[in-house]
Formats: structure tokens, C-alpha cells, sequence
């Protein structure tokens, strides 16, 4: 097949195979890449190009999504391979570790922060939430392991704040205690934590 570019906008670079057009490249990756001085290629050489140019491109999209908020290894992962396939994602992500753009470790202990402070997440919900995301689990533990684990204070400082209003009625209270629930905090704990805040505790959890 007949090899041919043409420069477009900015820094694009537009190939062609046999005069129609293929894709389209950055000038960077077109004039530091093996073909750049090809005028004919041949299937093989236009797969290889092909790969090279989805992994460039897996790449460029794994920095816009770092750049906008931290990502994890697999999480990035599974993003870009719903895009650009298995190949080029997986070699994003290595290429991104390799830059140090990619730290798991790191993620993980500011999603764990995140998930504590702003979603008042009890740490076995968070636990949780770092394996759904594709933490490795030895990463997640450690990452919850530094998190306070005082979950009955959590909870009191929780129902006296955010749900105060829900102590005044039994439905209240039970909206509360199941949103506590889906939270990550322990029935037992939650309990405890009603016993101190009202002193009907024990007659609704009875009921």
C-alpha cells in the first residue's frame, strides 16, 4: 500500500493509504515514529502503526482523565478500555506508572479521606468502595487502617448533626438508622450510639 501525510490544523498530521484517507496523528508521535519516512507499508507494518497510534491515543485520553481527578490502575483501566481496547489500554496505564502519573497507594488513601470526611463512610463501606473500584485489597486495608475506627462517636456526632431532625418520630428514625446502615456502620454500633442520643432508644429498636 501506498504510505502518503498531509499537515493539518495546529500539530495534526493526516495519512493516507493508497490516497485515502487512514487517520489522523500528532506531529510529535508522526515525525518521532518508525514510519515517518515510509512511502509504501505493508498489512503488517499497518497493524503495528494502527496500535501505535490507539495506544498514543489511549495515552493522551488517560492524562485529560488525571489530569481532572486521580485515578486508580484498573479504574483507568476499564475506562480506557471500553475505548480504545485491551492492548492500548493496558499500555497507557503502564506508560502513565512508568511517569509516575499513576499512584494506587496514593489514590487510595485520598479516596478513603474523601469518602470519610465527606460522605461520613464508616470504614468497612470504604473498604468496600475501593475494591469496586479495583484497589488491590493489601492497598485498600492500608488505606483504611489509617482512618479513625471510633464509628460509635462518628455515628453520635452524625445522628446529633446531619440527622437530628430524624430523632423526633419513629419513621424518622428509622430512615436514619437504615441510611447509617447503607453507610457501613454496625447495627450494634448505631444502636449504642441511639442510646446515648435518646433515651427511647431501646423502646424503638424493640418495637
Amino acid at each position: 500500500m501506498k504510505l502518503s501525510v498531509k499537515p493539518g490544523k495546529l500539530d495534526k498530521i493526516h495519512i493516507f493509504l493508497d490516497e485515502e484517507y487512514a487517520m489522523t496523528v500528532d506531529n510529535t508521535f508522526w515525525f518521532s515514529s518508525e514510519w515517518y519516512n515510509k512511502t509504501e507499508i505493508d498489512s503488517e507494518e499497518l497493524a503495528a502503526l494502527q496500535t501505535a497510534v490507539s495506544s498514543r491515543r489511549a495515552f493522551n485520553a488517560a492524562v485529560d482523565l488525571l489530569s481532572r481527578r486521580a485515578h486508580g490502575s484498573e479504574e483507568l483501566y476499564k475506562k480506557l478500555r471500553q475505548k480504545f481496547g485491551d492492548e492500548p489500554a493496558r499500555a497507557a496505564v503502564e506508560k502513565a506508572k512508568s511517569l509516575y502519573l499513576l499512584d494506587d497507594e496514593a489514590f487510595s488513601e485520598q479516596l478513603a479521606e474523601e469518602l470519610y470526611e465527606r460522605k461520613h463512610f464508616a470504614p468497612r463501606r470504604i473498604f468496600s468502595e475501593l475494591l469496586r473500584r479495583g484497589v488491590n485489597r493489601e492497598i485498600a486495608q492500608n488505606a483504611v487502617e489509617s482512618l479513625d475506627k471510633d464509628d460509635k462517636n462518628r455515628i453520635i456526632v452524625l445522628l446529633q448533626g446531619k440527622y437530628s431532625a430524624s430523632l423526633q418520630d419513629e419513621k424518622g428514625k428509622r430512615r436514619a438508622v437504615n441510611a447509617l446502615l447503607r453507610m457501613g456502620y454496625s447495627y450494634g454500633d448505631i444502636k449504642a450510639a441511639l442510646a446515648e442520643v435518646n433515651s427511647e432508644t431501646e423502646e424503638f429498636f424493640d418495637a
